[in-house]
């Protein structure tokens, strides 16, 4: 968990110095992230596989992080 937590903290920190400095690579960012994950034909075409994907990773993710189970 602390990985996890140090991970998302480079994340941050990384993305409030590219806000100050560099922000056309966040837009450049923006753009490829929105084209290459919130497309609306991801939507519209294979909602229940990535619904399905989503939610399964989200249960292994609940289940490493409850304490005691292992």
């Amino acid at each position: 968990m602390a990985l996890l937590q140090l991970i998302v903290g480079f994340i941050l920190f990384g993305l409030g110095l590219g806000y100050l400095f560099l922000p056309q690579l966040i837009l450049k960012f923006n753009a490829l992230i929105r084209d290459t994950f919130f497309k609306d034909s991801v939507v519209l075409l294979s909602n229940r596989r990535v619904g399905i994907v989503l939610l399964l990773l989200s249960f292994i993710l609940i289940a490493l992080a409850v304490p005691g189970h292992r």
